[in-house]
């Protein structure tokens, strides 16, 4: 079981966390063992994988974290969907921004990937009550729907925060769709209640893969509603 952390080292997950939400990506370095990690400061026999929001700071650790290590990009859709779950079946702590503090800040992988859901849904709360617009992706036969990553047997309606973050999504089986906008009061009220009587999901700033959001509409609702 993990000590509790020193603030300093909560303030470190924190703003880590705040910044590999808002850039959508994270640095690792790869080397020829795979993902760069060290050895746990507070359990014993345990390996902590490295992780950092600048790009710059991942470079300065890269020899002393892996051989032959090279830079890699990873995107936040892969981090929640298979990096992190990965690290959790390893047995694997996650080392947000890790540098040459006394003690690093360490996590369990499941509760990193919880803390950026949790800010992830918040962003997206926090700025379509601000901008009072959301947006979807539709085409002539109506919004994109997916089927649910948790079950099979539900549909997900995509929403986003952004139109740059739902016209990122217009490739492969959705080329030919267009971004929506819809206002905020609109799509609490009709959309939401839509996915109601239908039994959907709602899927806000969806990520690709199987680390995306996935709430109930009524959640959604108290959430976007002022």
């Amino acid at each position: 079981m993990l000590q509790s952390p020193r603030i300093p080292e909560i303030n470190q997950r924190d703003r880590f966390v705040k910044k590999a939400v808002a850039q959508r990506m994270v640095y690792v370095v790869a080397g020829a063992e795979g993902l760069g990690r060290v050895a746990s400061q507070r359990q014993r026999g345990r390996e902590v994988t490295l992780f950092w929001t600048n790009r710059k700071a991942a470079e300065r650790w890269a020899d002393v974290v892996a051989e032959t290590p090279r830079i890699k990009e990873i995107t936040l859709d892969a981090l929640l969907g298979d990096v992190l779950p990965a690290l959790s079946r390893l047995k694997r702590l996650a080392g947000p921004d890790w540098g040459s503090d006394p003690v690093e800040s360490e996590l369990e992988a499941t509760d990193l990937a919880d803390r950026l859901k949790r800010e992830l849904f918040d962003g997206f709360a926090d700025r379509v009550k601000a901008s009072r617009k959301v947006y979807l992706l539709e085409d002539g036969s109506g919004p994109a729907l997916l089927v649910s990553a948790v079950r099979s047997d539900q549909l997900l309606l995509p929403c986003w925060s952004e139109r740059a973050f739902a016209e990122a999504r217009i490739e492969g089986p959705w080329a030919e769709m267009m971004s929506v906008e819809v206002p905020l009061a609109s799509f609490a009220d009709r959309t939401l209640g839509w996915l109601e009587g239908r039994g959907f999901l709602a899927g806000p700033d969806h990520l690709i893969g199987p680390g995306a959001i996935e709430i109930t509409p009524a959640t959604l609702r108290t959430r976007v509603k002022v």
